[in-house]
């Protein structure tokens, strides 16, 4: 049996959505076209595609998991054939996922540059903790990720964007934070501690302490950079963080100050599945991140924050 692109899409959506209705609304088509895909794709393989269960919707098999990233990958290369129609080669769709803590830093400065440099360019953005993008690169749910370099396995690429240095937030009427210059590990290990607790990210930024011997007395624990922030403003702690504060966050109640130790730097990456499409639409939004980063970190003060290293894009003068 011939196997469409129409059967694609729908399995596709169909695995995405997790119900045929969903998945109907969503490509605007009726329930039972969704249905009849999917039988019609079970009935090629013989072997079922999803486990289907009263009011739990429909769940990938083992075999329909490898089969759903077969089918994206398949789908990435005809939409690929498809953006060159006409000769306009700066066109096509991209899935991007980005890291949920950086999404404010760098997300908007990239849109505003792809937008400007390739307004038929299409980018479909969502974000994720580590453990989630990497997972959505490896079922090529999506073909790059803005992410930091912890943990990533063999079986994903990463081009560095720049080595990011930890620094602490310190409530600006703290006795250390009334304070000039860098701040000890040591000094902050005294002070109750925001950890922000994602996975993997509570790791890497406990690491630069546990590098020195040191474990700070966790006070609070939270799932965004902006609730640490707001806490460390109101003077319930510090906390250590290696994402720089976006053009809007600007709080006159706290301070950032970088750490006198030298500790483990930070990759700040563009990942992909290495066996992912390089279309040259995911190379023309690869090298607006590029463009994006630099200028975020030039646009703090004129020069990237000490510790810090952007790396030029390839082709570019570094």
């Amino acid at each position: 049996m011939h196997i469409s692109l129409r059967l694609l899409r729908y399995f596709v959506a169909a695995a995405e959505t997790g119900s045929t209705t969903a998945a109907a609304r969503a490509l605007n088509v009726s329930q039972p076209s969704i249905s009849v895909a999917i039988r019609e794709l079970e009935s090629v393989f013989n072997e079922a595609l999803f486990t289907r269960g009263l009011g739990s919707g429909l769940i990938a098999t083992q075999f329909g998991e490898r089969k759903l990233s077969e089918a994206r990958q398949l789908l990435a290369v005809a939409a690929a054939f498809e953006a060159d129609d006409g000769g306009n080669a700066a066109a096509g769709e991209v899935r991007l996922g980005v890291f949920t803590t950086i999404a404010p830093v760098y997300l908007p400065s990239l849109l505003r540059i792809a937008q400007q440099r390739y307004p038929k360019l299409s980018i479909r953005c969502e974000e994720g903790d580590l453990a989630q993008l990497e997972s959505r690169l490896q079922s090529h749910r999506i073909d790059l990720a803005l992410t930091y370099d912890v943990g990533l396995p063999a079986g994903i690429e990463r081009e560095c964007l720049a080595d990011l240095k930890p620094h602490a937030l310190i409530p600006a009427g703290s006795r250390l934070g009334k304070t000039r210059g860098p701040v000890s590990l040591r000094q902050l290990v005294k002070e109750p501690f925001i950890l922000i607790d994602l996975p993997y990210s509570r790791e890497f930024l406990l690491a630069p302490f546990w590098q020195y011997g040191l474990s700070p007395e966790v006070r609070y624990r939270v799932a965004s950079i902006e609730l640490a922030r707001a806490m460390v403003a109101e003077g319930l702690g510090v906390t250590l963080l290696i994402t720089q504060k976006s053009a809007t966050m600007h709080t006159p109640t706290l301070v950032e100050r970088p750490i006198r130790e030298e500790t483990v730097r930070q990759p700040l990456v563009i990942a992909r599945a290495a066996q992912a499409l390089h279309t040259r639409a995911s190379q023309l939004v690869a090298e607006c991140i590029h463009a994006a980063v630099q200028e975020t970190l030039v646009r703090r003060s004129g020069r990237p924050r000490t510790g810090e290293t952007p790396i030029a894009a390839p082709g570019q003068p570094r």
